[in-house]
């Protein structure tokens, strides 16, 4: 019988950084999905362009772009108080954590709101006018739902750095954050390029 040596395991991490942590694969493997999803959207609306001699069809008004330009800009800035918090928190100062994302969700809700103004009041068509309504609505939809989702993400980032929840072994959780932040953020530039640039090319 062969014998072994035991190995001595008492000095490794028990927790780990960045891509050596399962969490920061998860993230990973999650926003490879819902890009995936942003993906077959674009492809959808180019789709239903091929099919349609008039895109957007008669009697629509493309997109205008002040407004969604103005979002696009609140949504891209938000990026940045989450970047410095990251970045503070790693250096070893955990105070931004406790304040600054604060601003990047204010920047959101600032983006949503003027998404709301915009379809309320200066869109001429529902999700049920036609197959542009529908497929428009749904990127409108899905962007959305997905800023919703990461303010309620952070606020539970906030609300653990002041009860000093974080320790730096528990950095992950904030990296992750910021990851997916930046995901939502990016993931807006080419729903934008589509809904807005492409509506007009092809009007």
């Amino acid at each position: 019988m062969t014998l072994h040596a035991d190995i001595d395991a008492s000095k490794l991490p028990d927790y780990s950084y960045d891509f050596r942590s399962p969490l920061w694969w998860g993230i990973v493997g999650l926003m490879t999905v819902e890009g995936t999803v942003v993906a077959t959207l674009i492809a959808s609306f180019f789709y239903l362009q091929g099919n349609h001699t008039a895109w957007p069809p008669a009697g629509t008004s493309p997109p205008e772009l002040l407004l969604p330009t103005l979002s696009t800009v609140v949504l891209l800035v938000s990026m940045v108080p989450v970047y410095l918090t990251d970045k503070a928190f790693k250096r070893g100062d955990p105070k931004p954590l406790a304040w600054m994302p604060l601003i990047s969700i204010a920047l959101a809700l600032v983006f949503l709101g003027i998404k709301a103004y915009e379809y309320a009041s200066h869109v001429d068509f529902r999700w049920d006018t036609h197959a542009y309504g529908s497929v428009v609505w749904l990127m409108i939809g899905f962007h959305s739902a997905h800023v919703i989702a990461v303010i309620f993400k952070t606020l539970v980032i906030v609300y653990l750095a002041r009860r000093r929840y974080f320790t730096p072994e528990k950095r992950i959780a904030v990296t992750v954050n910021g990851l997916y932040w930046y995901f939502v953020a990016a993931a807006w530039i080419p729903l934008y390029m589509t809904i807005y640039l492409g509506s007009r090319i092809w009007s």
